[in-house]
């Protein structure tokens, strides 16, 4: 039947596709063209960028912070005004980014979840499999599906 997962619970295939997909995240690197917008940043980039250019303020406005939990964005956001331009701009934009990519991610497996039913029937739901199939099959795969992998920092 067109959208059932072989062998599986819906319920289960769920769980194990969410698994999967953020399991692939770190283990799947994929090069697959997806035709689909400019990517978010990963964390390591968002990382370089917000040292590269935030580093004075951060020395001078947040040295007593920790760098976890999201305490260096806390303290840039209410040092704002004293912050230097070009710090605004890439704090605003890097965390904008960290944000959509945090959304996709969270979204990735309800967004993409008829195209897993209709293309990738019968695929294991680990180990990447699901998403590996998604990315093979990225022709036929929907737009939203396509934007979501790529949004997640998964293609």
């Amino acid at each position: 039947m067109k959208g059932e997962t072989i062998g599986t619970k819906p319920e289960a295939s769920i769980v194990s596709l969410r698994t999967a997909l953020a399991a692939a995240c770190l283990l799947v690197p994929m090069a697959i063209p997806l035709g689909a917008s400019a990517q978010t940043l990963s964390f390591a980039e968002a990382y370089d960028r917000i040292a590269k250019s935030c580093g004075s303020d951060i020395d001078k406005y947040c040295s007593k912070v920790s760098l976890g939990g999201g305490a260096i964005k806390a303290c840039l956001d209410r040092n704002q005004a004293k912050l230097s331009a070009g710090c605004k701009s890439a704090s605003a934009e890097t965390f904008q980014s960290l944000a959509k990519r945090a959304i996709a991610q969270a979204t990735a497996v309800k967004v993409c979840e008829r195209d897993v039913g209709e293309y990738c029937r019968g695929v294991q739901p680990h180990d990447g499999y699901q998403l590996q199939c998604l990315l093979t099959a990225s022709k036929v795969v929907s737009s939203a599906c396509k934007q979501v992998i790529v949004d997640a920092g998964w293609n």
